[in-house]
């Protein structure tokens, strides 16, 4: 007992240490394209004063205004969390900028999400695992880097997993309190991000595939429920609980419910999509095999090969029957949430972003697969294997600070790394290098330039000079003293600006491009 208290005392201790360098990482980040969308709607929730129509505006607004989208059906949580930490801790305490304090809530579940997979893969398999498995998602770039920038997917991510695994543990030992926290976190996850609806599914079918002979014993329905009336209560209570974490915050929550649908189908319809080169469009034609292709071309290749070993270990495990119920668990858990991706019609953009909830199995197979590996090397020496996991690490390691603080546009070798995804996909999503275009004008821009921001012009433009900020997008980007333009290639036809960017390179009318392997994140171009 005093062994697995000293484990997960351990596993607490990697999670502060993570956390101390997240906190001390985060100037480097900014705020990303859907900021005012959320703060605004948080501000909203918490009684919070919001700018009015009729009142200039703070910053440029793209369409739709995101002072008319307070009361869109986003999760409540997703928006009032780090709306209040930016009202505490900027606007009352100022102990934090304004996008550190913004940005903190999502710095601190995304760190704690590094325990609970420590957590997960330790009691599901072994310590070894939970250990492999929480380095992979520390250091998995995507992760890395959106765990200071999103807002949504990361809290969604964390909770998302939560509720899956304390339903795990309900199915294990089905007790009044295992079904009420398993309730709980998936209210709260429901309240995060809507796409946590798929929770009971996943737990349906993971129950029934994980339990089929036991419940094929039973005698009849009554039998069946006998035996699992807390799991089959589970499904009436959780939906309850979220329905009830959800009242509060709206004039009329069944209304609001029934709009949901809808709002989800349109709120991505038609965005361009880049993929292989091709532009696609999310809702229309999403390429078969979206999902995959993307999680295999910004996965780091250790961690790919060893989720590869890992799932080919799980399933050896199901066939065999040595920890059926737990490989059962993770397949399902990484796989299902994937699957609608397979309709063309899905809505699907920003890479991995919309699926970021599967990087908590992936990770943990993927730690599964590596001890496994290790295990089988037992001909080596401690040494040996001290040199491998050394290596891993060193492999884990450079991708981070390379990229940083850009982890979000790492591709693997796969795809010939950043420099071959050039073209092919987009490289940025969310137009956080534009803070580093901003700070370049501020230094050596003259007074009141007229500066013309192409692509998340609102989140940008906050970081700009008062006197340029007066003046940002009242020109045409072809009249403006300067442009900044976001490398999101999927964009350039929405918004007209290819032929305008070629003749500005061609011209050497660059003044400030941020790169990384030669590939540009963003470009200053001056008129």
């Amino acid at each position: 007992m005093k062994e697995n208290h000293r484990h997960y005392l351990f596993g607490f201790i990697f999670f502060v240490c993570y956390l101390l360098l997240q906190l001390f990482l985060m100037k480097d980040y900014g705020f990303s394209w859907d900021y005012h969308y959320h703060y605004y709607a948080g501000r909203y929730h918490l009684g919070l004063p919001v700018p009015k129509m009729n009142d200039p505006a703070p910053v440029p607004f793209s369409s739709p205004d995101p002072r008319l989208t307070t009361e869109d059906p986003f999760g409540p949580y997703t928006q009032i969390v780090p709306a209040l930490s930016s009202y505490i801790f900027y606007e009352k305490l100022n102990i934090l900028p304004y996008d550190a304090a913004y940005n903190l809530p999502s710095v601190v579940i995304g760190s704690l999400g590094i325990f609970l997979i420590f957590v997960i893969a330790t009691d599901v398999w072994n310590k070894k695992a939970g250990w492999i498995s929480a380095i992979f998602l520390a250091l998995l770039p995507n992760y890395f880097g959106y765990l200071h920038i999103n807002m949504k997917d990361i809290p969604n991510a964390f909770f998302f997993s939560l509720s899956l695994y304390l339903f795990y543990k309900l199915t294990q030992k089905q007790t009044v309190r295992r079904l009420i926290w398993a309730a709980i976190s998936f209210a709260v996850a429901f309240n995060t991000k809507i796409n946590s609806i798929f929770i009971p599914v996943i737990c349906v079918v993971y129950f029934l595939l994980s339990h089929l002979q036991k419940i094929g014993e039973m005698r009849g329905i009554l039998g069946i429920w006998e035996k699992n009336k807390k799991v089959i209560l589970y499904f009436v209570l959780a939906p309850l609980v979220a329905f009830l974490l959800w009242l509060p915050f709206w004039k009329n929550p069944i209304s609001k419910l029934a709009e949901i649908p809808r709002f989800y189908s349109n709120n991505t319809y038609r965005m361009p999509v880049l993929f292989f080169g091709k532009v696609y469009h999310s809702g229309v034609n999403i390429p078969f095999g979206y999902p995959f292709i993307y999680i295999a071309i910004t996965t780091p290749p250790v961690i790919l090969i060893g989720f590869l070993i890992g799932l080919m270990v799980l399933v050896k495990s199901v066939i065999k029957g040595e920890k059926r119920v737990e490989s059962l668990f993770l397949i399902v858990w990484f796989f299902l949430p994937l699957i609608r991706y397979f309709s063309p019609t899905a809505g699907a953009i920003d890479g991995v972003r919309h699926f970021m909830e599967v990087v908590y199995p992936l990770s943990c197979i993927a730690g599964i697969g590596v001890e496994s590996a290790i295990s089988y090397l037992s001909v080596l020496g401690n040494l040996k294997k001290l040199g491998i996991i050394g290596l891993i690490l060193i492999c884990l390691f450079v991708p981070i600070i390379h990229y940083h603080p850009y982890e979000t546009s790492y591709f693997n070798f796969l795809i010939g790394g950043v420099r071959g995804a050039s073209l092919q996909f987009d490289i940025d999503f969310w137009g956080t290098p534009q803070k580093e275009a901003m700070e370049w004008l501020n230094k050596n821009a003259a007074p009141n330039s007229k500066v013309h921001i192409v692509m998340a012009q609102s989140s940008a433009a906050v970081y700009l000079r008062s006197d340029m900020l007066t003046y940002a997008n009242t020109l045409p980007f072809g009249q403006s003293d300067y442009v900044v333009l976001l490398n999101r290639e999927s964009f350039f036809s929405l918004y007209g600006i290819n032929s305008f960017k070629d003749k500005k390179i061609k011209d050497n009318k660059v003044v400030f491009k941020k790169e990384i392997d030669g590939i540009p994140l963003v470009w200053i171009f001056k008129k």
